[in-house]
């Protein structure tokens, strides 16, 4: 039995669930305990993630390792704490304490260069995010153009007004902040450089082509190209699926194979979309992603030991947009893509879907042709939640890990999660909820306060009537289903699926 040890990014299912979902016979994952990981704004406990760390290393074969965690607390705390930068590099020396413990073990990290959201809410974000993160964010476009030399008269002005209207005391924390974040990850890659980790990936958390992140990835992406780590980092739009891509990748090199991955779109014009919350074509993504979970791309489907069957359209949408139609329905041919399925699937290709279509949620129309071509459970690996890297991220690593282990069970277990969960509660009872459900109680989406239980029951109650419904074949697998708000918000849900025996 390999033993792989992990640090998540957090202690949501996304990064501390889903990991130990995956198909992945013969290996053992081991992960602290949740009284040691951060809690949403409440980051970890350094000294006891530390020593946890330090004890469980012994005799493992590879560590998946959260930066964000170790070196800040968590993934919003990093985005909230005030350690000082002599402070926080002081973490950094556990690395080669790690590598002194077991010289031979593999060691993939990431870290994540800090977000700058596009809207104004303070749900993950500092207090005063509330009142100006849309304007920080667009001071941030701003200032990016000026450096570059592309700024308009009127952006000029607009530049101004910004500053008159974000306290000064704001800015300076955020800047002050997101500069130490960065140095941090500097020093990070400097450990890099000098082979302490075996593979490491900067993700981009919402990124966007202009803003302070994007000024931040130049500096990330000079050091990469001086040192020509082209090979061991990988920088790409992502962040909760990361953890998993890298499970993939240990699982593949301790199997001493690249497995060949053929990508298959369901438009022509699917690879050149640059999906929301994202900087770049798809496309261009899926390479990075494919190299991270340890794979290779191929372009024949004959050599291919696993097809990527991405779900997408030139642009997403959302539904009540006038060039809908034109989009889903006429530059998308879902009967084609279906057909090609099957026929790879008849052909003994292992088959991981990415439903990209749509942000934060399954392409209804798409489940629903698969559960009436009998595919739901027939194809290995599917994903259709949150950001398109979030959901090729998990779909890519799910069918990497069945691809070796053939865990049968284990790949249906996982398959029936997505769907409650990306399809059942994503496209459906976390919108019926939140619209008819919150507002009697006068709750907030992102703060249940004591009326987690209630929720929970609502929820449960709206997945089980969808998935009767519309993918009724999953329920003859699953005699129960337990709901947690985790985070006290509907963004996210726990799902327990109880299956028959």
């Amino acid at each position: 039995m390999k033993r792989i040890v992990m640090i998540p990014l957090d202690d949501r299912p996304c990064n501390y669930k889903y990991p130990l979902l995956l198909p992945i016979e013969g290996f053992e994952i081991i992960m602290p305990s949740k009284d040691i990981m951060c809690f949403h704004k409440k980051g970890a406990d350094f000294d006891k993630l530390s020593k946890w760390l330090l004890d469980n290393v012994k005799g493992a074969d590879c560590l998946v390792l959260s930066m964000d965690t170790l070196i800040f607390g968590g993934l919003v705390p990093s985005r909230l704490h005030h350690y000082s930068f002599s402070n926080l590099t002081k973490r950094l020396e556990i690395i080669k304490k790690i590598k002194d413990i077991n010289k031979d073990i593999k060691i993939y990290g990431f870290e994540l260069i800090m977000r700058c959201p596009s809207y104004s809410s303070d749900a993950e974000e500092p207090t005063y995010y509330r009142q100006c993160g849309k304007e920080i964010f667009r001071l941030g476009e701003l200032t990016h153009l000026e450096s570059l030399n592309k700024l308009t008269e009127n952006e000029i002005k607009e530049m101004k007004e910004l500053k008159s209207f974000i306290k000064e005391e704001y800015i300076n924390d955020y800047l002050d902040r997101r500069n130490t974040n960065l140095e941090v990850l500097m020093q990070t890659l400097e450990l890099v450089k000098n082979g302490y980790f075996d593979y490491f990936i900067v993700p981009q958390d919402d990124a966007s082509v202009y803003g302070y992140t994007a000024m931040d990835q130049i500096r990330v992406r000079e050091f990469i190209k001086t040192n020509l780590l082209h090979m061991s980092v990988s920088m790409y739009p992502s962040a909760d699926d990361v953890g998993l891509s890298l499970i993939g990748r240990a699982i593949s090199e301790l199997n001493n194979y690249k497995p060949k991955i053929f990508v298959k779109y369901s438009s022509p014009k699917a690879p050149f979309c640059i999906p929301w919350f994202e900087d770049r074509m798809q496309d261009e993504t899926i390479k990075y992603q494919i190299i991270s979970v340890g794979g290779i791309r191929v372009y024949s489907l004959e050599e291919a030991d696993i097809v990527l069957a991405i779900n997408m359209t030139s642009k997403m949408l959302h539904k009540d947009d006038a060039d809908y139609i034109a989009v889903y329905d006429i530059e998308r041919n879902l009967a084609e893509f279906i057909d090609y399925i099957k026929y790879v699937k008849s052909i003994g290709k292992i088959v991981a879907i990415g439903d990209t279509a749509f942000c934060n949620g399954s392409d209804p129309e798409f489940v629903r042709l698969l559960a009436k071509n009998d595919l739901l459970l027939r194809v290995d690996a599917y994903a259709g939640w949150n950001t398109s890297s979030n959901t090729i991220g998990t779909t890519l690593a799910s069918a990497v890990a069945y691809f070796f282990s053939r865990d049968e069970e284990s790949k249906i277990r996982f398959l029936i999660y997505r769907y409650y969960e990306d399809y059942g509660y994503m496209v459906y009872a976390r919108k019926w909820v939140t619209e008819n459900i919150l507002p009697t109680y006068k709750l907030d989406p992102f703060n249940l306060e004591d009326k987690n239980d209630l929720i929970n029951s609502y929820v449960k109650e709206e997945i089980n009537k969808v998935i009767n419904n519309d993918l009724n074949i999953l329920t003859k697998y699953v005699k129960d289903i337990k709901i947690n708000m985790p985070w006290n918000r509907m963004f996210e849900c726990d799902l327990d699926i109880i299956l028959n025996k």
